[in-house]
């Protein structure tokens, strides 16, 4: 192989690699994105999934049963009633329009994907939602909550943390040295590969 096809594959390998990354953000997300004449009330999540799942409906989640929304697959990890839970457990919280949540434990490396889960004292036929699923991002652990508009607010009358799918993260690769490289470790890989493909260019030409 000549040395210009050397360059030239780097130089691809280089520029596929700085172009193969499209990584999550943690969020403050609105369930839903957008009031209506129906939809009055919305969840807001710090934490979540920017573009995340989303699921509301007016009323309780009948009988703590997500599958309508998150398919078979999925794992109730806890329900807490509000307000006498909230103080131990897998799910830490506080507040009743409005407050923190955290998890106590890293179930990223269980659940391929995280959920948590309201529902609100109802308000009467015409202030909806009562109950929103969000997304939450994996990379994180903790965040806020507020139901809105402040004066549809009543208070929080359940929350849930809901598990789906199996992580692909295990510890025995995280304890073993084979862990995939960061975004910024790849792209560093790709900048130097195009500076070899450029110094094989240069001595090619002497």
């Amino acid at each position: 192989m000549r040395i210009n096809d050397i360059s030239k594959l780097t130089a691809l390998a280089g520029l596929a690699l700085l172009g193969s990354f499209n990584i999550a953000s943690a969020a403050t997300v609105l369930c839903p994105g957008a009031l209506s004449a129906t939809l009055n009330r919305q969840i807001q999540v710090s934490g979540a999934l920017s573009g995340g799942e989303c699921y509301y409906t007016e009323g309780n989640i009948n009988g703590d049963n997500f599958t309508p929304w998150l398919g078979s697959t999925y794992s109730l990890i806890e329900k807490d009633i509000a307000p006498n839970g909230g103080s131990s457990g897998n799910l830490n919280y506080g507040g009743s329009t409005s407050g923190t949540w955290a998890m106590t434990s890293n179930y990223w490396n269980t659940y391929a994907e995280v959920f948590i889960a309201f529902h609100f004292g109802g308000a009467g036929p015409t202030v909806t939602p009562d109950s929103f699923i969000v997304e939450l991002n994996p990379t994180t652990l903790n965040g806020t909550w507020a139901l809105l508009p402040t004066d549809l607010a009543r208070g929080l009358s359940n929350i849930y943390l809901v598990g789906r799918g199996v992580s692909t993260s295990t510890s025995s690769s995280s304890s073993s040295g084979n862990q995939v490289p960061e975004p910024g470790s790849l792209t560093l890989l790709g900048l130097g590969l195009l500076g070899l493909g450029g110094a094989a260019r240069r001595r090619s030409k002497k």
